[in-house]
């Protein structure tokens, strides 16, 4: 058997057991009753309010029968829910916090502890005593409060104080980890705690935090401490990919700060009561009618005005319910965001506006979908399964459109990502001031245009966005639901009323998802070539589309600073002469051309710029459809230079876009010459050595270690783990160096310190440029320092250190990267259990599954870099078949990789010889 890709064998046998789940699947539902209980707790005090909230959770994990009231949005949506209903059997009706105390009379049977914690803020005992309850159905209580649950109603069972158990926060979280996490479900965490208007305003969620099983912290993310507890809480093994973190954080959004670099999103709902009750509701998906596009003109603005919040589900079940029921709904189109979450946690509740919605009504995502992210902190390596995923969820839910934190000017990567999602279109973020749209891949991004509080807002911002004669202008605008919502669809029709009459004909007020079809429908109408443009040849910078701004090029300023060649109205990109005759010049950061372009021949081109530039910090990505090709840094040029970077590029008709990282570069040309050469396509699931061209020797940690600062330097490759790399992308054409051994990544420190850390998605100190610039050779540049990685003083020597310098060509800064194997992501996994003993071994090891006696049966066991070092085959039997291992002295000690596979089954897990 040849070398095999482990990893993919394994996740064949694991989609074995995965077909035909049902979608969605993150949140855990609770069991449906035929009756619930009702309780009205409105009149207990907040302590109280709260210790029921977490009791409810106990008692509902079983069964989800109590529903507990404490305002009229609960009233109003429990009767929506039209479920039968009784009292508690006993009734507290007099004194004080009756309906904990009719609780405890009630329940008592089901808790196993009392928990005594601080009832203070910020107080992370009560955490601790959540989780408890979550755990070992333990109910926090107050010292006073227990005494007299215990005085009125009795206790025979444990009694744990444990306000002075820990003395620090740390201290508290360690011990959550790892005395508690074990106990609970690995599927959402969730971000509550008493913040410091925890008396007036007493969080809600909890019943479902508990019911679930969940963990739930609440640390400072400002602070370096809380944020390394997050860091190591949400990489805690068993969590699905792209998972939820359900609450409010302490510094509110700011929550996305700490979690999105590890990969999960946030659902904001720290008041939203009842999950616990509501998600034994059967799992419903929806539908709306299909967006309509009108034909967009010049000289008109098209709006999409949209309410804010959508991310949140206290806002669903409280404030949006409220602005939804007023007079004058429906007069002129609105959408509204909402959560497509709320199909698995209270489906009735997005039932409810569907139902009632008019045909000027409408629901998108928002403010990313069916989580808040910020796109540019998200964990790169799971940002596009993230879109994919986000995607799902509001298919699932009828949305076409989402808004999102894309920003201005455009990301590739990001906006790469959120074309996967599938949307029509998105409505992305401005912060107040208004952008032309454009079309990204076919999907129109569209600016949020004004962040409006009341109707003057509105009025304010709509009037000031100028129409264009060159072409129609598209432009959302964000209406804060905590202060838009109180002059609400009134105010809304009355501004609508006032600028139609101030600018007959100016305004054209859509859905979102009726503003995105217009949008793309006018793009496609208008998009044309300049030029017949094929590869191999060369593409001269001044012959983009025709189309206009948003289609054929986007640029920040609305003339042609130039003044040369393309002079037509609308084209205001501004061109020169010079160079080879025209360029295209006074360009600014995010500005972009597109080229269609016929390559005639897939295969490997050498791709030769022809630029100057007044900056050491100039640069161009170079896409091909939704594939980001390079993004090259090149060195400052006063007079015209060529930079030259091979590329692969497939065949047929396809759109070229070039995209500007500064101001500085006058484009002339791009040459793309056929290459004799095959380059190699860098993937994240496989294996690399990086071996410099000098001297022969791989990149690789100083020492095999974890430990932060550990420098990368130059060693005689040998089979370690610690000399090879996983290589991820990251960024647009930027990649991630990650050591096979460690996991952390290859990190600029102190602007010249090559050394490992772990991967940080807020700086660009862990992102590397990586270009073939000569057959088989890379540089491998340091992202927006305008220097490239090489090996100091050109030094042979075995250790030596490596260091940032100007790209010369030298050999010491060319590196080779060869791939050695193809086995990533196995440390912490197995499918279908394999014994093996003894492990750790010296001499053997035996390896042994019980299966259908005759069944055949393989063994491979490989190096962590993917090489085969054994493999054998056996018919079992009985009904077990058992290897044994003795590799000898001719294989050094260190962690194996051993695939066990059969007709029925595979397994896969480490090994290790001491």
């Amino acid at each position: 058997m040849k070398k095999t890709t482990i990893i993919s064998l394994l996740l064949l046998c694991a989609c074995a057991f995965t077909q035909g789940k049902e979608f969605p699947t993150f949140f855990p539902k609770m069991k449906a009753v035929q009756e619930a209980v009702y309780l009205n707790i409105s009149t207990d005090q907040t302590e109280a309010k709260l210790i029921s909230r977490v009791f409810q959770g106990i008692i509902n994990r079983d069964s989800a029968e109590l529903f507990l009231g404490d305002d009229s949005h609960e009233v109003t949506w429990f009767k929506y829910t039209n479920k039968p209903f009784r009292r508690p059997a006993y009734n507290i009706t007099s004194g004080d916090n009756r309906g904990l105390r009719t609780l405890f009379r009630n329940y008592k049977d089901r808790l196993d502890k009392l928990v005594v914690c601080d009832f203070k803020i910020n107080a992370f005992s009560w955490n601790m005593a959540v989780m408890m309850a979550s755990a070992e159905n333990a109910l926090p209580v107050s010292e006073d409060l227990k005494n007299k649950l215990v005085a009125e109603f009795g206790w025979d069972k444990e009694i744990v104080d444990i306000r002075n158990r820990w003395s620090t926060l740390s201290e508290a979280y360690d011990w959550a980890i790892t005395e508690l996490m074990p106990k609970l479900n690995k599927k959402i965490i969730f971000s509550l705690g008493l913040r410091d208007d925890w008396k007036s305003f007493p969080w809600r969620l909890y019943d479902y935090a508990v019911a679930t099983r969940s963990f739930t912290f609440w640390l400072d993310n400002h602070s370096t401490e809380g944020k390394n507890i997050i860091k190591r809480i949400l990489n805690t093994e068993g969590y699905p990919k792209n998972s939820f973190v359900l609450g409010y954080g302490m510094h509110g959004d700011d929550l996305n700060d700490a979690i999105n670099p590890e990969g999960w999103g946030f659902l904001v709902g720290d008041i939203f009561p009842n999950a616990s009750f509501y998600s034994s509701f059967p799992t419903e998906t929806f539908k709306q009618p299909e967006p309509k596009a009108v034909t967009a003109e010049k000289g008109k603005v098209y709006v999409a005005l949209h309410w804010s919040d959508g991310d949140n589900i206290q806002f669903n079940h409280n404030a949006t319910y409220d602005i939804f029921n007023q007079q004058g709904r429906g007069k002129v189109p609105v959408s509204m965001t909402l959560s497509p979450a709320l199909m698995e946690i209270a489906p009735f509740i997005l039932r409810y506006y569907y139902e009632n919605a008019t045909e000027n009504d409408e629901f998108i995502g928002g403010p990313s979908g069916v989580q808040y992210i910020q796109e540019t902190f998200y964990k790169p390596m799971d940002y596009v399964s993230w879109c994919e995923m986000n995607g799902e969820w509001l298919y699932q839910a009828g949305m076409s459109v989402t808004a999102s934190s894309l920003r201005w000017p455009a990301q590739p990567f990001f906006n790469n990502g959120f074309v996967k999602t599938g949307v029509m279109g998105t409505i992305a973020w401005t912060n107040g001031a208004y952008r032309d749209a454009y079309d990204w891949l076919g999907m129109p991004v569209v600016c949020t245009g004004g962040v409006v509080a009341n109707k003057k807002d509105l009025y304010n911002y709509l009037s000031g966005v100028a129409a264009s004669e060159n072409y129609p202008v598209f432009t959302g605008v964000y209406m804060v639901q905590a202060g838009m919502g109180g002059d609400g669809y009134p105010g809304i029709n009355s501004v609508v009323e006032q600028l139609n009459a101030e600018f007959p004909g100016k305004y054209v007020f859509l859905k979102a998802s009726d503003l995105m079809a217009t949008s793309r429908q006018y793009f496609e109408s208008v998009h044309t070539p300049y030029k017949d443009l094929a590869i191999p040849g060369r593409i001269e910078a001044e012959d983009f589309d025709k189309g206009g701004q948003g289609v054929g090029f986007y640029d920040t300023s609305k003339s042609n600073q130039g003044g040369k060649y393309r002079t037509e109205p609308g084209d205001f990109v501004g061109i020169g002469e010079g160079g080879t005759g025209y360029y295209v010049g006074w360009s600014a950061t995010g500005e972009w051309l597109n080229y269609t372009v016929d390559v005639q021949e897939a295969g490997t081109y050498r791709m030769d710029i022809h630029y100057s530039s007044t900056s050491s910090k100039t640069g161009i990505t170079v896409m091909l459809d939704d594939k980001i090709l390079t993004t090259v840094e090149p060195q400052k040029a006063s007079e015209y230079s060529d930079y030259s970077v091979y590329v692969n590029l497939p065949e047929g008709k396809q759109m070229l876009k070039i995209l500007f990282l500064d101001g500085s570069m006058n484009l002339d040309y791009i040459d793309f010459i056929r290459a004799e050469y095959t380059l190699p396509e860098i993937q994240s699931d496989k294996t690399y050595k990086i071996v410099a061209k000098h001297s022969g020797k791989a990149l690789g940690l100083s020492v095999d270690n974890q430990v932060n600062g550990t420098s990368i330097v130059q060693k005689t490759y040998v089979d370690e783990s610690s000399l090879s790399w996983n290589i991820h992308l990251v960024g647009d054409a930027f990649y991630g160096l990650q050591s096979g051994s460690s996991k952390l990544f290859m990190t600029v420190r102190g602007n010249k310190y090559i050394q490992q850390f772990p991967f940080d998605t807020t700086v660009d100190v862990a992102k590397w440029g990586i270009q073939c610039v000569d057959e088989n050779y890379f540089c491998i540049t340091a992202k927006g320092t305008g220097t490239v990685l090489e090996v100091i003083d050109s030094s042979d020597k075995e250790n030596a250190v490596l260091g940032l310098a100007p790209f010369t060509g030298a050999d010491n800064q060319l590196f080779s990267i060869e791939e050695i194997g193809n086995v990533t992501g196995l440390e912490n996994f197995e499918v279908a259990k394999a014994a093996t003993y003894p492990n750790p071994f010296t001499d053997y090891i035996n390896i042994s599954k019980p299966v259908e006696k005759g069944e055949k049966c393989s063994l491979y066991i490989y190096t962590p870099s993917g090489n085969l070092v054994y493999s054998d085959s056996q018919v079992a039997v009985e009904n077990v078949v058992t290897f044994i291992w003795s590799p000898g002295l001719s294989i050094p000690q260190g962690v194996f990789i051993y695939a066990l596979e059969g007709d029925t089954f595979c397994s896969g897990g480490k090994i290790v010889k001491q």
